[in-house]
C-alpha cells in the first residue's frame, strides 16, 4: 500500500507545480519597466457585525448584496425583558435613596442625643455603618441601573461602517446569541490586488510601485493603484511570492474575487 501513497503524492505534487509553472511563465517584463503579473481582488476589509445582548431578531431589514451606510440599524432584538430589567433597576436604585435617607436621619438623631449623653457611642457608631452600608447599595443599585440601560440599548446594532452584506448569518424570527455574528459586511471602496509574483521578478518590485488592474468584465477599462504590501515569506513549493496593491474603487466596479491581470511600473532601467 505504501507504493499507491507514493503515487498519490506525485500527482498532487505535480498539480500543484504544473499550474505554478504555467503562471510563472505567463508572469513576466512586458517592457523595461512594467512586469505583468495575475491574482485576484480582496475586500479591503470585513467586519463581522455581532448581537451584544441575546434576543430574538425583531428587526433585521438588509439583505446580501445589500449596501449599509454607517450609523444605520442593522439589528434589533427584542427589547421587553430588556426593558423590564431596567425598570426594575430604576426601582431598585429609589429604594436605595429611600434607605440611605433614613439612614442618614437615623445618624443624624443619634449624633445629637450622643452630644447630651442620651446615646451611646457605640448607637452612633452602628448608625454610622448602616449609613455607610446605605450609601454603598446605593453605589450598587445605580451600577446595576447602568448595565441594565446599557444591554437596552445593546438590543438595537448600528453599522460600524459603508459597505455591503456579504454574508447574512440570521433572519427575522432567529434567536441572536450574544457575540455570534449576524451580517459580514465587506468595505469595497478600496480593493485589494492580491498578487503571486515569481521570485525571478520579486527583487524588481517595491513599496509604493504603481499599478494598473485590468478584469475581463469591463475589458476597456484600467484601474490604478500602488503597491503596499510585499510578502517577506514565498511558497516554498511554487517560487511564488504574494503581492499586495490598493485599487481605489469608489463606483464598486470592482467585487472581491476577481480574476486580475496586473501590469506593475518599476524603476528598473
Amino acid at each position: 500500500m505504501g507504493w499507491i501513497k507514493n503515487i498519490i503524492f506525485i500527482i498532487v505534487l505535480l498539480t500543484q507545480i504544473i499550474p505554478a509553472q504555467r503562471a510563472a511563465a505567463s508572469a513576466s517584463s512586458t517592457a523595461e519597466n512594467e512586469i505583468l503579473v495575475f491574482g485576484a481582488s480582496a475586500a479591503y476589509r470585513t467586519v463581522s457585525i455581532a448581537a451584544k445582548v441575546a434576543g430574538n431578531v425583531e428587526y433585521m431589514p438588509f439583505a446580501e448584496g445589500d449596501y449599509i451606510k454607517s450609523g444605520e440599524v442593522v439589528l434589533r432584538v427584542e427589547k421587553t425583558d430588556y426593558e423590564l430589567q431596567v425598570a426594575l433597576a430604576r426601582t431598585q436604585v429609589e429604594r436605595a435613596k429611600i434607605a440611605l435617607d433614613q439612614a442618614n436621619l437615623e445618624f443624624s438623631r443619634l449624633n445629637e442625643l450622643v452630644k447630651s449623653n442620651s446615646a451611646s457611642v457605640q448607637m452612633k457608631d452602628n448608625a454610622l455603618y448602616a449609613k455607610l452600608s446605605a450609601q454603598a447599595n446605593l453605589a450598587t443599585a445605580v451600577a446595576s441601573l447602568k448595565i441594565a440601560e446599557n444591554m437596552l440599548n445593546n438590543a438595537e446594532i448600528c453599522a460600524p461602517m459603508n459597505g455591503f452584506v456579504s454574508v447574512k448569518h440570521r433572519e427575522p424570527g432567529d434567536y441572536a446569541d450574544k457575540a455570534k455574528p449576524v451580517y459580514d459586511i465587506v468595505d469595497l471602496d478600496i480593493i485589494k490586488a492580491n498578487l503571486k509574483v515569481p521570485e525571478l521578478l520579486i527583487s524588481e518590485i517595491k513599496k509604493g510601485d504603481k499599478i494598473n488592474i485590468s478584469v475581463d468584465v469591463y475589458p476597456d477599462e484600467t484601474f490604478s493603484g500602488e503597491i503596499y504590501e510585499l510578502s517577506p515569506v514565498g511558497d516554498p513549493l511554487t517560487h511564488f511570492f504574494k503581492v499586495t496593491a490598493l485599487i481605489k474603487n469608489t463606483e464598486h466596479k470592482l467585487k472581491a474575487g476577481m480574476f486580475l491581470k496586473a501590469l506593475i511600473k518599476t524603476d528598473k532601467k
